[in-house]
C-alpha cells in the first residue's frame, strides 16, 4: 500500500476499519458483531454467532439489505421447532446462508448413510441450521499489504451420530473499491458421506428496495414477470418464489439491482460450478417487504453425497455503486 497514505493514516483506521464489538440490548443482546467500513462508503456488520452472516449492508449511508421484524435474535430459536418452521423466528439480514445439509421446505430425509444406530431417516427443518450456529473466528483486520478490509471464520454443524459439516468463509472487501467478495468452502470432517446442499438469501430492503428498482441481467420472462408487480408493499401479499437455471445466466455478467432515484446500484455474479440454480424471492407483503435473490444449489437428495474429508467451494461478488459519491 502507498506509503505516502500510511504517513498520513497509520493502522488506516482513517480511510477503513473493522471491529469486533457486542450487542448489549435487545433481541440481539450478547451476540458478537463485526463492524466493518472502507473509504468509499460500504460499510457492513457480520453476525459473528449467526453463521458468520452479513447482518447489514449500506453505501453512502444508504441501508441495502433487509431487516425483519425479529430483529437477529440470540441464542437463536431452534430451526427444528415450530414442526421445522422453526426458521422463520430467526430469519433476517442482507445474506442468510441455508444448509448444509438441507435447503428448502421441512423434508423428512433418509440418513442410513450416517449409520445411526437407532434412526433410519430425519426430519430436516426449514432451510437447515447453519444460520443459527456461531462461528470461531480465524482473523479480522485491515491488510496493510494487500489493501483489503477482511474477515475470516469457521462455523461447524455437527450431531453425534450425524454430519459434521464445516464451512470455512472469508470476506473481503478492498479499502479503496466497492467490491464485496465472499469465498466458502464446506468441508466434510465426519467419517462418514454427509448429504450437501448450500443457498444464499441475499435480501434486499428498503429504502434501496422500492417501486422504482430497477433489475437487469435475469431471463426476460422473469423479468417482465417481476416489472407486472413492482415492489410496493401490499398487506395479503405472502410471497413468490421464482427458480431459474444458473445456465440462463452468464457466469461474467452481473445480476444488476438499480434504485435510479438514490443512484445506487448493486451488482451481483456467482460461480456457477455447484450453484447450478437462482431463486428470485418475491415478499412484498406489508411488514415484510424484501426482494431476494438466491444463489443456490441443487436439493442436497438430487446431489452425491459430499465424501468424509472431501470439500466444495462456492464464490460470490457484490459490485457497490453509489453515483452520488
Amino acid at each position: 500500500m502507498d506509503i505516502n497514505l500510511r504517513k498520513k493514516a497509520p493502522g488506516l483506521r482513517a480511510v477503513a476499519d473493522i471491529r469486533l464489538a457486542t450487542h448489549e440490548d435487545g433481541p440481539g443482546r450478547g451476540q458478537r458483531i463485526l463492524i466493518a467500513r472502507n473509504a468509499t462508503g460500504v460499510a457492513f456488520d457480520v453476525a459473528v454467532d449467526r453463521g458468520f452472516d452479513i447482518s447489514c449492508l449500506s453505501i453512502g449511508g444508504i441501508n441495502i439489505g433487509w431487516h425483519s421484524s425479529v430483529q437477529t435474535r440470540f441464542p437463536a430459536s431452534d430451526p427444528g421447532s415450530e414442526e421445522g418452521w422453526g426458521f422463520l423466528r430467526n430469519f433476517d439480514g442482507f445474506m442468510v446462508t441455508c444448509g448444509l445439509d438441507h435447503i428448502s421446505r421441512p423434508l423428512e430425509v433418509d440418513i442410513c448413510h450416517h449409520s445411526h444406530p437407532q434412526f433410519k431417516t430425519k426430519t430436516m427443518p426449514l432451510h437447515g441450521r447453519i444460520a443459527t450456529e456461531r462461528a470461531r473466528l480465524v482473523g479480522y483486520g485491515v491488510n496493510t499489504e494487500t489493501g483489503d478490509v477482511f474477515c475470516e471464520a469457521v462455523v461447524r454443524q455437527a450431531s453425534v451420530f450425524g454430519e459434521t459439516l464445516e464451512l470455512h468463509r472469508r470476506i473481503t472487501l478492498p479499502v479503496f473499491r466497492s467490491v464485496l467478495t465472499i469465498d466458502d468452502t464446506v468441508t466434510n470432517r465426519g467419517f462418514r458421506p454427509a448429504r450437501d446442499a448450500i443457498l444464499y438469501h441475499l435480501n434486499y430492503g428498503y429504502p434501496f428496495l422500492d417501486e422504482n428498482l430497477e433489475v437487469s441481467g435475469l431471463p426476460e420472462t422473469l423479468l417482465a414477470d417481476m416489472r407486472v408487480g413492482p415492489p410496493m408493499p401490499w398487506d395479503d401479499y405472502g410471497e413468490r418464489v421464482s427458480t431459474v437455471e444458473s445456465s440462463q445466466i452468464p457466469e461474467t455478467e452481473p445480476i444488476v439491482l438499480a434504485n435510479p432515484e438514490l443512484e445506487v446500484s448493486v451488482g451481483m455474479t456467482y460461480s456457477h460450478s455447484h450453484l447450478t440454480r437462482l431463486a428470485v424471492w418475491r415478499a412484498y407483503q406489508s411488514g415484510v417487504f424484501a426482494l431476494g435473490l438466491e444463489p443456490r444449489t441443487e436439493p442436497a437428495e438430487d446431489r452425491p453425497l459430499l465424501q468424509a474429508g472431501k470439500r466444495c467451494a462456492h464464490s460470490f461478488q457484490l459490485v457497490l455503486d453509489n453515483q452520488r459519491r
